[in-house]
This record gives C-alpha cells, sequence and structure tokens, in this order.
C-alpha cells in the first residue's frame, strides 16, 4: 500500500486556489466576500485565538451557497483533472490511498476519476462545517490508522514537512518537488 497527499503531490497546484479562482469567475461576488471574512478571522488564527479550519470554513463558505454543488464540483474537476503529474499515472496502483487536507467533496470526485477508491480528505457537512478536523499533519495519520488499523505502508509522498507524521508511516517516504521525487531523510530542507 502506497500513500500519498493530494495537492501540490500528485496534483500539481493547490485545489483550494483552484476552486477559488475557477469560482471567482462564476460567483465574484460571493468568493470576495468569503475572502473578505476570511481575511479578519486569519488575523485571530495567527494570535492563537481560533483553530485554522475556522478560517477555511469562511474562505470556502461560498461553495455551499451554489445551485447544483454536486454539477458544479464535477465541472470543477473535469476542467482540472489535466493537473494530475504524469509520474503517477506510471506508479498508480490499485491499493493507493490519498489523504488530503483539501475537502472530500471535491477530491473524491479526483480519485473517483482516477480509479482511486481509498480516500481520507477533509468532510464538511452540507452548510460546510468541517466535520471533525482539518486533516493536516497528525491528523492524517490518526485517520489513516481509523480506516486502515495495522496496514503496512510501502511509500508514502508529500511535498510539506507537515506531513511528516504520515511520511513516518512507510518503509519509504518520498519528498515531492515539482515533478521529481526525491527520497525523504532526516537532513531534508523542505
Amino acid at each position: 500500500m502506497n500513500i500519498y497527499d493530494f495537492d501540490n503531490t500528485i496534483y500539481n497546484g493547490d485545489t483550494n486556489r483552484d476552486i477559488i479562482v475557477y469560482s471567482i469567475k462564476r460567483h465574484p461576488i460571493n468568493v470576495i466576500i468569503s475572502l473578505i471574512k476570511s481575511k479578519k478571522l486569519y488575523k485571530k488564527y495567527k494570535k492563537g485565538l481560533i483553530e485554522f479550519k475556522d478560517v477555511k470554513e469562511v474562505m470556502l463558505s461560498f461553495l455551499f451557497k451554489i445551485n447544483n454543488l454536486d454539477e458544479y464540483l464535477d465541472k470543477f474537476v473535469d476542467k482540472h483533472l489535466k493537473n494530475i503529474k504524469y509520474w503517477y499515472y506510471n506508479q498508480q496502483k490499485e491499493d493507493d490511498v490519498i489523504i488530503s487536507a483539501s475537502y472530500e467533496i471535491w477530491i473524491k470526485k479526483f480519485c473517483d476519476r482516477l480509479g482511486i477508491k481509498n480516500v481520507i480528505a477533509t468532510k464538511t457537512d452540507d452548510n460546510g462545517k468541517i466535520i471533525g478536523k482539518n486533516l493536516k499533519g497528525e491528523e492524517k495519520v490518526i485517520e489513516f490508522k481509523k480506516q486502515f488499523n495495522n496496514e503496512v505502508v510501502e511509500c508514502a509522498y508529500s511535498d510539506a514537512k507537515i506531513d511528516l507524521p504520515m511520511l513516518g508511516l512507510a518503509k519509504k517516504p518520498y519528498v515531492v518537488k515539482g515533478n521529481k521525487i526525491i527520497p525523504y531523510t532526516k537532513n531534508y530542507k523542505f
């Protein structure tokens, strides 16, 4: 079993940013309002007064005002599927697991198109409130262990230092920089 982060790992870019850019052309007022509100909350987050998930919920709240959100996200995924990195296609396996802090409502759609069955991503309710935790850092490991118990992880891939706990699950951890896959060592500087 191999585990992968999604954004900036097998996907060229950040889906959170891409959904905002995609949506600002289609729903400009709601997106701008969400971004202004989240910027104010971000200051509270930096002071340690709130959790990042509070900022994220507000930043992406515009999505949950869109009629036919499921269809809208299908179109977003179809347009951005080209951002999957070719190296991933060359090594994809049936039991791969994607673990992402991005919202499950679109990560699952990407994975469905790629034929990836095992998806762990940040869950939301119908109003855009995060259910449980934002899946960053150690939270990815906790969720992985809940779903896969003591499965052996051959390789883990991520672009970010915050995923060191996830990389620690694997016999062979790798850092992804663009299209380069670099074996992770403790001396690696992110």
